[in-house]
């Protein structure tokens, strides 16, 4: 019980965490002061945390999370990889 408390007391928190970079990025249309580097290894860690999850527990909740943080970290990785090239293209 305490554990799921706890699993949706992180999940809650990295979804919300990372909602203001997405908002910003697709607003702005910018991302030239993210990381590509940072984020393709947030990308890599939270796919082997997802196929970890997957492969090694029956946790529906930690798969759920594990599966949307690696959803969100893609999001701004391909943010900052298109709205780099858009501007790229346009100098």
């Amino acid at each position: 019980m305490l554990e799921n408390i706890l699993l949706g007391i992180v999940s809650v928190c990295t979804f919300i965490s990372y909602f203001p970079q997405i908002v910003k990025s697709l607003k702005t249309k910018k991302a030239e002061d993210l990381s590509i580097w940072s984020w393709i290894l947030w990308v890599i860690s939270s796919l082997s945390y997802t196929l970890y999850a997957i492969l090694c527990t029956n946790s529906f909740m930690l798969i759920f999370e594990t599966s949307m943080e690696l959803f969100f970290c893609a999001v701004i990785l391909l943010c900052s990889i298109i709205f780099r090239k858009n501007k790229t293209k346009e100098n």
